[in-house]
């Protein structure tokens, strides 16, 4: 149950820092149960980008959202993965995504480009009634005091927004984080650097070996030693995106960048000398790729929920995910989700610490479960040369020739967990068991103790 049909009986201000998927997707739902949002993000609405999956436990909150017909024009159904060999391009193995299987998830694997993602979700929060402002940058965020607990941020331009609670859906680099932890959040290279790139369909299809991965429904991989390559098209098949993953300094190539999507890498400098021909085409036709390094933290993320109550994490501020896997999206919007569906029932502001509390407990077992799958599948396709790569290669080739309904159930078993969740129906099933027989759900308050800010107060703030 993904869409929230309730107007909560108390509205509040909202701040969301970060229009990416997670801040436009709570600001969606949060906006739809009534509450008033505002959403800072400092890049434009059209960034560099690349492929997306989406999962079934995704796909089935956009189908709600937009409708079929609306997600058909933005997605691509993925019937399948061929899995080549990085060196010879030899099929190695298939994965089928067997609508029977996808049946029973309520979804389907779909293949969309993240910039369009983007564009159904600023329409849908636009259209709920959220202000979304881009160009915006957030220099400082106050948290609030015993007194008055509204959090407050400062911009560039020297303005003060004050709000009841604040989001932070700042990615990988928040700086809400740091305000959360209450220390400087340190991270150190994970061992992976991800370069994205995204190619025009009609170049592909002038290549005879390129033009059926152009036209194709599948989501290819190609695996070689502590490297591989994975591709599918998106935006209707005008356009075909791929990540190459490049581990640890054993491919050739020295890992680098940052921690996040801006940097732009030229194509010659990444070296392809290990790959297939048809690959080496590939990547070449693009004369610029994103990379992206790979952080670990290793003090983790906690705490989602500051000290005051009043800022939350949501997304890759709260979990950072596995950049180039296949599940970032589908947690930030299983996030807003459950995050919004809690706040719909919001009655009075002793409720707040519960909901707060409820959301992390609901999602963050989820999320560090769904991260270290989303790393195992990579360095499963990367392996160096060696008997266990052998083993893996045979293992698909068997698999490839032998589906029957014994390999259907096992399919289903292993994903059964990932893309059978519905995080609406996670945050109603705490708010039946829990939530509307907590004590202070039952409290009647004699009046409503809080600054209420109906519109968000902007104040410039002068140097005299």
């Amino acid at each position: 149950m993904p869409t929230v049909d309730r107007i909560a009986a108390l509205s509040l201000d909202f701040l969301v820092i970060g229009g990416g998927v997670g801040g436009l997707a709570v600001a969606y739902v949060l906006a739809k149960s009534g509450h008033r949002v505002r959403v800072l993000e400092r890049r434009g609405l059209d960034v560099p980008g690349g492929g997306n999956r989406i999962p079934p436990n995704m796909s089935k909150i956009l189908r709600q959202w937009i409708g079929e017909e609306e997600l058909k024009k933005v997605a691509t159904r993925c019937v399948g993965t061929p899995f080549h060999s990085l060196r010879t391009g030899d099929l190695v193995g298939y994965l089928h995504w067997k609508p029977a299987v996808m049946a029973e998830t309520g979804g389907e694997f779909l293949l969309m480009h993240h910039n369009d993602i983007i564009r159904v979700l600023y329409k849908l929060a636009t259209e709920a009634g959220a202000r979304v402002d881009f160009h915006t940058e957030v220099v400082s965020i106050q948290q609030g005091t015993d007194e008055i607990p509204n959090p407050s941020v400062t911009l560039a331009n020297g303005d003060v927004l004050t709000a009841d609670m604040l989001i932070g859906a700042d990615g990988y680099a928040s700086m809400v984080r740091e305000i959360v932890l209450e220390e400087e959040d340190v991270a150190k290279p994970g061992g992976l650097t991800l370069y994205t790139g995204v190619v025009d369909a009609e170049e592909m299809l002038k290549d005879p070996e390129l033009r059926p991965y152009a036209l194709s429904d599948e989501w290819a991989i190609w695996m070689g030693p502590n490297r591989s390559v994975c591709g599918h098209p998106v935006r209707a098949k005008k356009e075909y995106f791929f990540h190459v993953y490049s581990w640890y300094n054993k491919d050739g190539q020295e890992q680098g960048g940052q921690e996040n999507w801006n940097e732009l890498f030229p194509t010659e400098k990444l070296n392809i000398d290990g790959h297939g021909p048809k690959v080496q085409r590939l990547i070449q036709m693009t004369p610029q790729l994103i990379r992206t390094h790979f952080m670990t933290h290793p003090r983790g993320v906690d705490d989602w929920i500051d000290a005051s109550g009043r800022i939350v994490l949501l997304g890759d501020a709260a979990h950072p995910s596995f950049p180039g896997g296949s599940h970032g999206a589908s947690m930030a919007i299983e996030d807003a989700v459950v995050l919004g569906s809690l706040f719909s029932h919001l009655r009075m502001m002793d409720q707040i610490g519960s909901f707060t509390s409820a959301y992390q407990e609901l999602r963050q077992r989820r999320c560090e479960l769904v991260k270290l799958a989303d790393i195992a599948n990579a360095q499963m396709v990367a392996m160096p040369d060696g008997p266990q790569a052998e083993a893996r290669d045979e293992d698909m080739r068997r698999r490839k020739d032998e589906w029957d309904e014994g390999t259907l159930k096992a399919q289903f078993e292993e994903i059964a967990e990932i893309f059978l969740y519905d995080a609406g129906d996670a945050a109603e099933e705490w708010w039946v068991n829990w939530g509307r027989f907590s004590e202070t759900a039952r409290e009647q308050p004699n009046a409503v103790n809080f600054v209420n800010f109906a519109d968000f107060a902007t104040v410039t703030v002068s140097e005299n």
